[in-house]
């Protein structure tokens, strides 16, 4: 009870920003909705001092609720559909995430950049963004800091790749 009590303010915050963002992302499918509740969030965090009573249920929305998510999300995917093309694509899939982790490895030693940071922003170009990224923090136990930054790198590039593809 005590947990739900700690927690229940956080995950209340996130839900009243998540349903706005859900129905502008479908407003507005070109943008979409995690790039509009990653921005509101932007905003939010520096207009908002004090996150106290709110940030145990914000880390665990961020983490136990995003991931559950995710791997709701691949129950939903047809297994023969999966297993046909998966074998078909696997060299393409094994050299594009080794590409973009070896880059992400280079790019970590130009820059200077955290470890973990980098290993996020591989993860998040080769698989499939703010996901693999959600995915994978905990496992290597990536900050706050860490995710956010990595998931504002993943959605600049898709907003550039955006524009990009448009015109």
């Amino acid at each position: 009870m005590e947990k739900i009590k700690n927690n229940l303010n956080g995950v209340l915050i996130c839900f009243i920003i998540a349903v706005p963002c859900l129905f502008l992302g479908n407003l507005f499918p070109i943008i979409g909705g995690p790039v509009i509740g990653l921005l509101i969030g932007m905003i939010i965090s520096l207009i908002w001092i004090d996150k106290k009573n709110s940030s145990n249920g914000i880390n665990f929305t961020s983490k136990y609720i995003l991931q559950t998510a995710v791997v709701l999300l691949g129950f939903g995917l047809n297994l023969n559909v999966i297993f046909k093309t998966g074998i078909q694509s696997l060299p393409i899939i094994i050299a594009t995430i080794l590409t973009a982790l070896i880059v992400a490895y280079i790019m970590m030693k130009l820059l200077n950049m955290e470890r973990k940071t980098s290993i996020l922003i591989g993860v998040g170009s080769s698989i499939c963004g703010g996901s693999a990224i959600a995915a994978t923090a905990p496992i290597i136990n990536a900050k706050d800091e860490e995710i956010s930054q990595s998931i504002s790198v993943i959605f600049f590039f898709n907003l550039l790749q955006l524009f990009y593809f448009q015109f």
